[in-house]
């Protein structure tokens, strides 16, 4: 069965499920998958998104023996049984060899930085509160450049340790909306870190710190010291993944 599945990060450490008693998405999941299966379900998730991180469009699969529950009950039982900040929107059948991270093609991520001159309580951990003013055309400069096949090392995380860092970066879009600036990337993958760093590099440059060029000097150095601070996460939603190469925007 694939899963499409929204949430609100905040309370959870993450998609990955984690030692007893440490409150994941995933292990929300496959409780309430179990309770209507009436047996033991793996979910696997397209993307692990960090402790606070969103989702509007997740995508997971689960396999099941029990055909007696029908697609429209068993999404209402589980949607019954799953806390008010995850909500299945969809279950649809499957290929046998469909997985939600190993067929992926594509995922896009939006990040959301909140420019108003007060604290949007009403949106605490929903967005990154940026005081300072922002510049969307030099971010938007900027992440123009990031467009292409690249090695994104120097935007990933220090940890990172995969055995290639190289990546394609099909869109990446800077627009205002009113008090707020969003940053949607689609690209075929994404390191541990990757959007949140860039987010972070993007501000440096909304601000003024550094030229637009900047970016061009990181993808050149490979040096994550070169890059921005990590956003927070708060500001970060999985909006879609791809599973189908031709619904991918073709690289400019």
């Amino acid at each position: 069965m694939k899963l499409v599945i929204s949430y609100d990060g905040r309370r959870y450490h993450g998609w990955q499920r984690q030692a007893p008693g440490v409150e994941t998405v995933q292990e929300r999941l496959e409780h309430a998958a179990m309770r209507v299966l009436h047996h033991p379900v793996t979910v696997h998730g397209a993307g692990r998104t960090d402790a606070g991180v969103h989702a509007e469009g997740q995508v997971a699969n689960l396999h099941t023996t029990n055909l007696a529950v029908p697609l429209s009950g068993m999404r209402r039982a589980m949607n019954a049984r799953l806390p008010s900040d995850i909500v299945i929107r969809s279950i649809t059948p499957a290929a046998a060899e469909f997985h939600a991270s190993r067929s992926a093609v594509g995922k896009t991520y939006r990040y959301r930085l909140y420019t108003g001159p007060q604290r949007p309580v009403e949106q605490a951990r929903r967005v990154w509160w940026y005081w300072r003013p922002l510049d969307a055309e030099r971010m938007s400069d900027a992440a123009e450049r990031l467009v292409g096949r690249h090695d994104f090392r120097g935007l990933a995380s220090s940890a990172e340790d995969r055995e290639t860092t190289v990546r394609t970066i099909f869109r990446c879009d800077v627009s205002r909306q009113e008090d707020e600036i969003h940053v949607a990337v689609t690209g075929d993958g994404f390191l541990y870190n990757m959007v949140r760093n860039i987010v972070g590099t993007l501000a440096e440059i909304g601000r003024g710190h550094w030229p637009a060029e900047r970016v061009e000097n990181i993808l050149a150095s490979r040096d994550r010291r070169d890059a921005g601070p990590t956003a927070p996460p708060d500001g970060l939603s999985m909006v879609c993944v791809y599973y189908d190469p031709a619904d991918l925007p073709s690289v400019r």
